[in-house]
């Protein structure tokens, strides 16, 4: 399996992100589509996707990945290690 997800963002936007809105940042590959962040996000971290969207920035390609309400972005973030 192909890996795409390089590592989460943490900065303050992103963070704000995730207890406002349920959002998770993460730095990908820039070959990565969308189905390719959703399938792996799921399968690497076992959380539901609802959505994905993605920005070409200078440092690289970013995925901001919406989680199912069922999860908490917090709590899944903590998981992670970003807080």
């Amino acid at each position: 399996m192909t890996r795409y997800i390089y590592a989460p963002v943490a900065t303050e936007k992103s963070m704000m992100q995730t207890e406002r809105e349920n959002k998770i940042t993460f730095i990908v590959d820039r070959k990565a589509t969308r189905e390719e962040i959703k399938k792996e996000v799921e399968e690497r971290f076992a959380v539901k996707v609802t959505e994905v969207n993605v920005m070409i920035t200078k440092k690289g390609k970013k995925a901001v990945v919406r989680l199912d309400d069922s999860v908490s972005a917090e709590e899944f973030a903590g998981r992670i290690g970003i807080f």
